[in-house]
């Protein structure tokens, strides 16, 4: 399933020239509220806190998200969700689609013994999958 488009827009930017806009800030400004934040004045003052205290509760809940999705991408799925590749092309490198036909599978090249999980093996005759 493809991702959704983008919802959300840029709070600042940091657009010059001809593609500066409203939300446009230059690198001292960034600088400051940087220094701002890391310094904890967002919370320092009571009063600006209590304003600000549900918009940077959900912040922080987004940050957690993004984090768990960062987690999860690089220790579950790995390789940026592309999965294990196959052979070249849709029908393997020798051009073969394989068979769907049951009947048709040679079992006789197949282990004898159950294998690692999902792996295809010949019980006297009977193929199982692991």
């Amino acid at each position: 399933m493809a991702l959704a488009s983008k919802k959300s827009s840029n709070i600042f930017n940091k657009n010059t020239g001809g593609s500066k806009d409203a939300k446009s800030i230059d690198t001292a400004k960034e600088t400051e509220i940087k220094n701002k934040f890391d310094r904890g004045e967002h919370i320092e003052d009571a009063g600006m806190f209590e304003n600000l205290a549900p918009a940077l509760y959900a912040i922080q809940k987004l940050t957690e998200d993004i984090e768990e999705l960062r987690r999860y991408i690089t220790a579950e799925v790995g390789d940026g969700a592309q999965g294990p590749q196959g052979p070249a092309g849709p029908k393997g490198d020798t051009g073969n689609a394989g068979t769907t036909d049951a009947s048709q599978l040679d079992a006789s090249t197949l282990p004898t013994r159950s294998g690692s999980r999902g792996k295809l093996w010949n019980d006297r005759g009977i193929v199982k999958v692991s």
